[in-house]
């Protein structure tokens, strides 16, 4: 999975667009952080070229991609981590580094799938100062909508989505760019 021209294009705006918003402002002299999230459930191969591309995109797109603190985090079957990295680093690739052994080993024991809503929880606790994070998935846009991106316990992914993570996150599939707050209004409509 590898973003085209016309995903690179979009990535920039949407990130502006986050970084941008009212809501996502920093507070005077913050450094400027961001998080990519790695679904690797399915290897690490499905999504480390796309989160390159993007860190290569918005590296080229803006000088303030230039200084930016950004972290990588890990999200598979069983277990959610993460660790700063140079975007650099991520550029790159050596992030990924190791990593194929120990995804493949995890998918291969069947352990139970990390839903959306603990990954949110995850990311409200220890990533609550990144004012962008870019969610990778390896899915077709309809079939994450249609396993309502991958949350077992809807009312937990919307408390955790509020108040502020909503605005902060993109989702990225294999053919389409969400926003946060569009994956929110769909988990709404789907409450029970």
């Amino acid at each position: 999975m590898q973003l085209t021209s016309f995903q690179k294009i979009e990535l920039n705006k949407r990130v502006d667009k986050i970084l941008r918003a009212p809501m996502n402002v920093s507070a005077g002299g913050q450094q400027l952080e961001i998080a990519f999230v790695a679904d690797i459930s399915s290897g690490i191969e499905a999504v480390s070229d796309v989160i390159k591309d993007a860190a290569a995109t918005l590296k080229a797109h803006d000088k303030i991609f230039q200084n930016v603190r950004s972290n990588i985090v890990y999200w598979n079957n069983s277990s959610i981590w993460s660790q700063v990295a140079p975007l650099s680093f991520i550029q790159i690739g050596k992030v990924f580094e190791n990593m194929s052994v120990l995804s493949h080993a995890d998918v291969q024991q069947g352990k139970g799938i990390q839903q959306l809503e603990e990954l949110c929880g995850y990311l409200k606790l220890y990533h609550a100062r990144c004012r962008c994070i870019v969610l990778f998935l390896d899915f077709l846009f309809e079939d994450l909508k249609k396993q309502y991106f991958k949350a077992v316990n809807i009312e937990q992914a919307i408390e955790n989505l509020n108040p502020f993570l909503k605005h902060r996150i993109l989702i990225v599939t294999r053919d389409k760019m969400v926003p946060g707050s569009e994956m929110l209004i769909h988990l709404l409509q789907h409450r029970k």
